[in-house]
């Protein structure tokens, strides 16, 4: 695994992918609905403005770690934070999207992108590593925190690009630590080992995480 420094490094590349994505969204294309399926299917899907919502608070979850420092024993890692109960989880999750947009417009989105991305890499360089701090599920530690924000990144920047026609637009080494976190996602949960016709990093990413990509391994996919 890559030294704190570096996946902070490999973060901010990924989040300024992302920023310079959403800074080219036209006024029309923030209506269009990304291809993320909710858990109860008569709900619509989310839009690209309520994706840059649920980045919002997915990213800015760290500052939140870093500005409440707490004694105690981490609860959770880079990939056991994703390892929950999707029916109690992916619920709560959709409507908090809809709660980081409201009384906000399309427009505001990239400026307020801009804010918690940059504080976020900003505040992670002047903290410890080691520095424990609220995980949203348990207590984590920085450097684990930042970590699976480099999944988070990777995962729905794909989600803004294919909402949009557009290619992927992650950087070699985030995809490369993502699919390295999904590896051991993989291992914890059920049985190691990914599916031997998804050796390429990113379509492994697709297939783990269900972005655009069905795979008969009935282990796939790993998260939603």
């Amino acid at each position: 695994m890559a030294a704190f420094s570096e996946a902070v490094d490999i973060l901010e590349a990924e989040l300024g992918r992302v920023l310079d994505g959403f800074r080219r969204v036209t006024d029309d294309q923030w209506s269009a609905a990304t291809h993320l399926e909710p858990l109860d299917a008569s709900l619509p899907h989310w839009t690209v403005f309520e994706l840059a919502g649920h980045l919002d608070i997915s990213i800015g979850l760290t500052r939140m770690l870093i500005a409440d420092p707490q004694d105690g024993q981490p609860g959770r890692d880079r990939v056991s934070f994703f390892i929950f109960p999707r029916s109690e989880v992916a619920p709560v999750v959709y409507e908090y999207a809809y709660t980081m947009v409201k009384g906000k417009a399309p427009s505001d989105m990239v400026g307020v992108l801009e804010e918690t991305f940059g504080k976020t890499v900003e505040e992670s360089r002047a903290t410890a590593p080691d520095a424990i701090g609220p995980g949203y599920y348990a207590l984590m530690r920085l450097d684990e925190f930042v970590a699976s924000r480099i999944l988070e990144a990777v995962v729905h920047g794909l989600d803004l690009t294919d909402a949009l026609g557009w290619e992927p637009a992650a950087t070699p080494d985030g995809i490369a630590f993502t699919a390295e976190i999904l590896d051991e996602l993989l291992a914890r949960r059920t049985v190691a080992g990914r599916p031997a016709d998804l050796r390429d990093d990113l379509t492994w990413i697709r297939a783990a995480s269900g972005r655009g990509l069905d795979h008969p391994d009935p282990r796939l996919p790993l998260i939603g």
